[in-house]
């Protein structure tokens, strides 16, 4: 129903899977997926199994979405575990038993409003998590690695996007200093995931609430799950490290978004315009000042170039994030946090 309003927008390109790439690299290997129940983690496996991709395992904390997974590939022999990637043990041993050739970390926190007040969850999951995954596929001589990351590690202002970011820079340390191809992966928003604004919106119309913009003039980078799917497996053919940037186009304003769902339902629900919330910005960015692009193979898809190198010592630094993050000491954790994002500016 979206669609001539994205197209007007100029807000997203069509993307093809390059499949005879892929399964040339793949088709004789195993793929994992974290977060394989979420919104980009399932749609990953419906790209996989339109190019009747057999060998994969979908790891999830959630035992609800590790069930309709299964329920709905129930036909597929696919592997199936419930582990949490906080539990370096467990996430070690799945490594040892399935020996992925590839790797797609999109387990996460990602929803702002909900966990900005709980760094220590964002800290377990989206950096500790994201480390116990990582080293366990150099352990376990994985080849490819692909992060998720999202906009929001661009100029961080609130906690889930500095989780993401210190994520990023952890990756990043490891870009000249081993054989496993490691790649992340920035875009913005995906419509439709589960509790994006599309939805929320479509409730709102449907129970006749109002629908809550935070600013007039607040403007979101949208993109299609399926391009993002696409895309990710189109990156994970290339045999070197580096950062990627999916095409986001234009921005959209919320409110023109609120305006366009009312107008596409024939409906007149009111719109409440509230105030932005300190941790959020009227606009989000998608490279750093010492950023820029170059194009690839993928036209939706751009590499990013970094003119300051990462310094290795950075390591230490969010290695002892993690371990203060357990001691549960806040302030000695954000100046930990500052001395991280220091090095980078």
């Amino acid at each position: 129903m979206f669609e001539s309003f994205f197209i007007k927008q100029a807000l997203q390109k069509s993307t093809s899977l390059i499949c005879d790439e892929f399964l040339k690299k793949y088709q004789h290997h195993t793929i994992l997926i974290t977060g394989a129940g979420g919104s980009i983690g399932s749609k990953i496996v419906e790209e996989l199994v339109k190019i009747n991709f057999k060998n994969i395992v979908l790891l999830d904390h959630s035992e609800l979405h590790l069930f309709k997974l299964k329920k709905k590939y129930s036909s597929l022999d696919f592997s199936y575990e419930i582990g949490d990637i906080r539990d370096h043990k467990k996430i070690d041993f799945i490594w040892s038993l399935y020996k992925p050739k590839l790797v797609i970390h999109a387990a996460a926190y990602k929803h702002v409003s909900l966990v900005e007040n709980d760094m220590y969850e964002l800290i377990r999951t989206n950096l500790e998590g994201t480390i116990n995954v990582y080293t366990s596929s150099l352990k376990h001589k994985v080849s490819d690695f692909i992060f998720i990351s999202t906009d929001k590690a661009v100029n961080p202002v609130n906690n889930m996007g500095v989780s993401k970011m210190l994520a990023e820079l952890f990756l990043k340390s490891y870009f000249k200093t081993n054989t496993l191809n490691t790649k992340i992966i920035r875009f913005g928003n995906v419509i439709n995931s589960n509790g994006s604004v599309v939805p929320i919106f479509i409730d709102n119309i449907k129970d006749g609430t109002p629908m809550k913009v935070r600013g007039k003039d607040v403007e979101r980078y949208f993109i299609y799950d399926t391009v993002v799917a696409k895309s990710i497996l189109n990156c994970s053919i290339e045999n070197k490290n580096g950062m990627y940037l999916l095409e986001m186009n234009t921005p959209i304003k919320i409110l023109d978004l609120a305006n366009y769902l009312n107008k596409e339902n024939k409906t007149k629900s009111s719109i409440k315009i509230t105030a932005l919330e300190k941790k959020e910005k009227k606009k989000e960015e998608l490279l750093n000042f010492n950023e820029s692009v170059e194009v690839t193979n993928d036209h939706n898809c751009y590499r990013i170039r970094n003119s300051s190198p990462i310094d290795i010592g950075i390591r230490k630094n969010i290695i002892d994030i993690v371990r203060i993050n357990k001691n549960l000491d806040s302030e000695l954790l954000e100046s930990n946090i500052r001395l991280a994002h220091e090095k980078i500016i």
